[in-house]
C-alpha cells in the first residue's frame, strides 16, 4: 500500500528506521510519526542526511 501525502506540503511521505524506530513522515516539513502515534522532529543533521540519500537516489535513477 502507497504511503500518504504530508497535509501541509503535499509531498509523498516516507518511511524511515531512526535509530531503530520506525517513523512514517514528511522530510520537508520534518514531521514524523512513530508506530505509537507520537509525533516528533529529527534533527536538523538528520534532515541533512535524509536529502542527500534522496539526492543520491533520484540520481541513480536518472542514469538507469
Amino acid at each position: 500500500m502507497p504511503l500518504s501525502r504530508c497535509k501541509q506540503c503535499n509531498q509523498p511521505l516516507v518511511e524511515i528506521d531512526h535509530w531503530g524506530e520506525g517513523l512514517i513522515g514528511c522530510p520537508t516539513c520534518n514531521r514524523w510519526q512513530a508506530s505509537t502515534g507520537e509525533w516528533c522532529r529529527l534533527a536538523p543533521d538528520d534532515i541533512i542526511a535524509l536529502r542527500e540519500l534522496k539526492a543520491v537516489r533520484l540520481r541513480a535513477e536518472e542514469k538507469a
